[in-house]
């Protein structure tokens, strides 16, 4: 009783009201989102088989390394000084902000794009050791740029809080392309499904685009880059480390594992940050948040506001990470023949997203309010932690050795964002219970 008259008293508050609503809208289009993502990975699986499905799930995780890391760090500047002048309607200055970061990111992008495919024969034969998978690279590659384009919007709508827009964007629009592209094709190599990907995200790209353009007053832009570049270069090494926690134990394992290895690891690692849904569909709604209280100075306002996304946040992920836990075997067997032996990886890389969850929204904390320079200090320690570990442990352990040092530096990356926060802003963001 005293548990429920607590929960009428949080879901009285206004702000509290906001967080629940909107985060519940954000959480049905991101469980949407997640099960596109997760349906597109089971179909191209099964019509690849386990080696031509390991060839595309590499090509992939190259090109959203590149094309994160030539975004030169514009996803969180774009978040945050949107989330702060669509606030106060100074639309000169949004229009300032993404023509310039989206010049940004296009160009940098569109160069590693054609600097890819020149040499994709090179890092598939001599750095991957797997000569077939040059064509898949060079479609996935060309793919990047419109990659950039389609995630740069979809970060820009976040920040006019059109968080279905944004989630749809992200997480829906470019996996049901492809598995609608897939179904009508029925590819059976790695070459004509990463064909079809490269066309899926062409079609996001210009479906963002027309969403951008038709929810904002059309004016001229105008904003200092000297600013945007302040916040974005630090930003940028934070992108680059991210990758390397996320990625570097499928990058290393694509270099002393079997395609078969590297398939069930790569749908093991795809599997497990469906947990992360609920984190990004909470941060869809508290990053704007965030920046806009912290801009206005309600700090008590904004401590009181990320304990209850932590909450929120710990409670509806329980469920689904004792069901991962608990089911591997079940979750491995959908993706088809030859992928039961993941079961480990998963459970493995579980933990390191519980801790991920559990820890709440701190990496937006800290970039929202201004702190980039201590997130990117967190991700360069992990990010190089992420790189040794996969070196070590893939040689010792194989593929669950790529498993364990992604989920040691996920987890390790956050816990010592939680201790930034509390030494930055003065709060502790995971005491839930407010002792």
């Amino acid at each position: 009783m005293k548990a429920y008259n607590k929960f009428l008293a949080f879901t009285k508050k206004e702000e509290n009201k906001e967080l629940l609503v909107h985060s519940m809208i954000a959480l049905i289009v991101r469980i949407a989102g997640a099960g596109s993502t997760f349906l597109m990975n089971v179909i191209i699986a099964r019509h690849l088989g386990v080696k031509e499905s390991g060839y595309f799930f590499l090509a992939v995780t190259i090109a959203i390394i590149v094309g994160t890391i030539g975004r030169v760090g514009a996803d969180q500047s774009v978040l945050r000084f949107i989330s702060i002048y669509s606030k106060e309607k100074d639309w000169e200055k949004v229009h300032g902000v993404i023509n310039t970061l989206m010049k940004w990111g296009v160009w940098v992008t569109s160069i590693t794009a054609i600097v890819i495919c020149i040499f994709a024969g090179f890092i598939s034969t001599y750095f991957f050791h797997k000569p077939e998978m040059k064509y898949p690279l060079i479609w996935i590659a060309l793919s990047v740029p419109f990659f950039a384009c389609y995630n740069l919007f979809g970060m820009a709508l976040q920040g006019l809080r059109k968080v279905f827009l944004s989630v749809t964007v992200l997480k829906i629009i470019a996996p049901i392309a492809l598995i609608i592209l897939v179904f009508v094709w029925n590819p059976t190599e790695s070459t004509t499904a990463s064909m079809l990907f490269f066309f899926s995200s062409i079609i996001a790209a210009l479906i963002s685009f027309y969403w951008w353009r038709k929810d904002i007053p059309n004016v001229k832009g105008k904003f200092d880059t000297a600013i945007l570049w302040k916040s974005s270069s630090s930003l940028w090494v934070v992108a680059i480390m991210q990758q390397l926690i996320i990625w570097s134990g499928q990058f290393i394992a694509g270099v002393f594992n079997t395609p078969q290895e590297l398939a069930t690891l790569a749908v093991a690692r795809n599997t497990s940050v469906l947990i992360t849904f609920l984190l990004a569909a909470v941060g869809y709604v508290s990053a704007p948040r965030f920046a806009s209280m912290y801009k206005e100075n309600k700090l008590t306002e904004l401590e009181r506001y990320v304990r209850n996304t932590t909450r929120l946040l710990i409670v509806t992920s329980l469920p689904i990470i004792l069901f991962m836990w608990f089911f591997p075997n079940f979750l491995m067997s959908l993706f088809g023949k030859g992928f039961e032996g993941g079961s480990g990886y998963l459970r493995v890389l579980v933990l390191g997203q519980f801790i991920n969850v559990a820890t709440g929204s701190v990496g937006y904390l800290l970039t929202m309010s201004g702190h980039e320079k201590d997130m990117r200090n967190i991700t360069i320690i992990n990010g190089v932690l992420a790189v040794v570990l996969a070196l070590i442990l893939n040689p010792i352990f194989g593929a669950m050795g790529s498993a364990i040092s992604t989920a040691i530096a996920v987890a390790l990356s956050n816990i010592m964002a939680v201790g930034m926060v509390k030494k930055r802003l003065g709060f502790n963001p995971i005491n839930i219970l407010g002792i």
